[in-house]
């Protein structure tokens, strides 16, 4: 950056300075933390009531994402058309009412299966309805030509925070009980309504004259184009092999130790590693080619699966288990973040741009399709054979992958490297976790695409909707 520019960026001063941005971020810390800290306690609440069966507790965790795929028309008529900040804030609202409910039939020993299903169904409904005002929130608060400054910021808060309420939340279900991390998270919605009611200004129009035919007009755009086609079966790929384990840690937990805090440990070793996908990509961009670096992260996924299965199936369950399995949970999370950040990155800029809104969301719902179905196999396999040897399977068959094709990943090399990479491993951790937030994301792309004029950037209101990823959980 030239002197004139650091002069200008001192000239524009602190971020936090605006009080509506200030509000904004504080608020958006306690919500991160209030999210990931019931993230882990519902994974082990959903593993208990299931009597300890991997593939019910996929199911459990997947509950999220079912409602979206059937809410859309209703998406657009209630997140488009209302203010954003009542429509976020109601959503919050909803929110608080729902974990409140829940938390008090977790004081009570009264939290069944059967209640989290129907309460994943309840919180995927809220979030669906909920999750495209965001964008415009952040558009809203965000000082003029700022966007872009004010949506980086908010991946820094969330990879901190998915580590920090990991931990947290493992502690909390162990030690005063899995009702305070339902308590926990009802409070920390309470600020964000503040913050966002708070902000000031008028939304934008909304359109009414155009409806999109996203999902009609996305398949066929990706039919027609080769490297398109290629960069979908390689994400579904990873989704149905790689990013499943995230879904097996609550088992994998209960090996070592039937304990939160071991969960939460786990967790926190996999969102390490995907919260260092941004820092990565940024570098290795600047030296190798899309097909090498895409080719490094399918080999290591496979060959770091393997080896977490192979270390921590072998070692007793105890302190030596848990090692060895953070050690390989945190490369494990940096490949498998660093390849769908870049293959989400690849399929947006091979995207003609009159239909990259269209893709996009036929990547989310194809990616939200898999990847419960990755983690029902993989589950289903851990109750015929045993947990290790369905990773082992899922790590040989991303190994395999990664060798068969080291060849055919240059057609993605003469992409353009200058293009931005919006996707950062800790949203995509965090969205897996819930099963549903790469269709939020999109839902909420289709609502930019409603707001065509004043964009202060090609992908800034993108980068805003995967914010929303840290308030989807619960």
């Amino acid at each position: 950056m030239t002197k004139s520019g650091n002069r200008e960026q001192r000239e524009k001063g602190s971020l936090l300075r605006v009080p509506a941005v200030r509000r904004l971020v504080v608020a958006y810390v306690g919500s991160a933390l209030g999210s990931g800290i019931l993230g882990v306690a519902i994974a082990f609440a959903s593993y208990e009531a299931s009597s300890q069966s991997l593939v019910l507790t996929v199911l459990a965790l997947s509950s999220n994402a079912l409602p979206a795929l059937f809410l859309a028309p209703l998406v657009g008529q209630v997140a488009t058309r209302h203010d954003p900040r009542t429509v976020d804030a109601l959503g919050r609202v909803g929110k608080i009412v729902q974990v409140s409910a829940v938390g008090a039939l977790a004081f009570t020993g009264d939290l069944t299966y059967v209640i989290l299903v129907v309460t994943g169904l309840i919180n995927g409904s809220i979030s669906a309805l909920a999750a495209p005002a965001w964008p415009e929130v952040t558009r809203m608060a965000a000082p003029k030509d700022r966007l872009p400054e004010l949506t980086a910021l908010f991946p820094a808060i969330s990879a901190v925070a998915a580590i920090v309420g990991a931990l947290v939340g493992g502690v909390v279900v162990a030690t005063i009980g899995l009702g305070w991390a339902f308590t926990f998270n009802a409070l920390s919605f309470l600020p964000m309504i503040v913050a966002v009611r708070a902000i000031p200004g008028t939304p934008p129009a909304y359109d009414s004259g155009r409806r999109s035919q996203a999902i009609r007009a996305g398949f066929r755009t990706v039919g027609r184009n080769a490297a398109l086609r290629r960069a979908f079966v390689l994400a579904g790929l990873l989704n149905l092999a790689a990013w499943p384990v995230l879904s097996t840690l609550p088992a994998l937990a209960h090996e070592i130790e039937p304990r939160g805090h071991i969960l939460g440990f786990l967790t926190g070793a996999f969102y390490a590693g995907a919260a260092a996908v941004t820092w990565v990509v940024a570098r290795a961009r600047r030296r190798y080619p899309y097909s090498k670096v895409l080719f490094v992260g399918f080999l290591t996924a496979g060959l770091m699966l393997l080896a977490h299965a192979a270390l921590t199936g072998w070692r007793n369950p105890g302190a030596d288990a848990v090692v060895a399995a953070a050690l390989t949970l945190v490369p494990i999370g940096l490949a498998v973040s660093l390849n769908t950040a870049l293959l989400q990155a690849l399929v947006q800029l091979d995207s003609p741009a009159d239909s990259e809104r269209a893709v996009l969301v036929v990547y989310a719902t194809v990616t939200t399709i898999v990847t419960p179905l990755g983690g029902l196999l993989i589950g289903a396999a851990a109750e015929l054979t045993s947990l290790w040897w369905a990773l082992g399977g899922a790590g040989l068959a991303l190994t395999i992958l990664a060798l068969s094709l080291r060849n055919r990943l240059e057609v993605f090399d003469p992409l353009d490297q200058r293009a931005p990479i919006v996707a950062t491993g800790h949203h995509w951790a965090l969205a897996h976790f819930s099963g549903a937030d790469m269709f939020h994301h999109a839902f909420a792309q289709l609502h930019d695409h409603h707001y065509p004029s004043g964009r202060p950037s090609a992908h800034a209101d993108e980068d805003a909707a995967s914010q929303q990823s840290d308030d989807q959980h619960w």
